[in-house]
């Protein structure tokens, strides 16, 4: 239960910083190359966001950011220790420690139609498009994807969630930390 109300608590914390930054990203790729927008960088994105909707502009798709970092912090957490204590993987040392590291990393990745959805709000308003509820994005991507289109992009999101789950959460196990 620790695993699980930490990993909440860290993910609502890193929501409140990373949805601005999702947001400046977001905007820099969708609207790279266009007219207008050549001489973009994170601060003028930032201030034209502001100038535009206010700073509130800037968390647009904080709802989805911060369900889905508390969820994936969470899941992280949760699922690291199930693998090291049920599955008893910590009995095969270091090892046993990383790979409990990558179950949890991978257990993770549950979460990526939340990432979709988040992103796709914030394109759209990056786009200078109203952003829509999260049951429109969920329902559009379904029809015009199928399934998987909500999990577009799971396989380097794994990736990351491989690495960040051992250095984050299984290495300050093994240095007691």
């Amino acid at each position: 239960m620790a695993a699980l109300a930490g990993g909440t608590v860290g993910g609502v914390a890193q929501a409140v910083v990373m949805t601005p930054a999702g947001m400046i990203f977001t905007s820099l790729n969708v609207n790279q190359g266009k007219k207008g927008y050549e001489n973009d960088t994170a601060l003028t994105v930032a201030r034209r966001i502001i100038k535009e909707k206010g700073v509130r502009g800037l968390f647009y798709g904080g709802g989805p950011m911060c369900l889905r970092q508390a969820s994936n912090w969470s899941s992280r957490s949760l699922f690291t220790e199930i693998a090291r204590t049920n599955l008893k993987m910590s009995q095969f040392g270091i090892l046993g420690e990383i790979g409990s590291g990558v179950i949890g990393g991978l257990g993770s990745c549950w979460n990526t139609p939340i990432e979709t959805i988040r992103v796709n709000m914030q394109r759209d308003v990056s786009m200078g498009n109203d952003s829509q509820p999260f049951g429109y994005y969920w329902k559009q991507i379904k029809e015009e994807q199928g399934m998987a289109g909500l999990f577009r992009g799971i396989s380097p999101r794994a990736i990351q969630a491989i690495w960040q789950t051992v250095f984050m959460v299984t290495v300050p196990n093994v240095l007691g930390i």
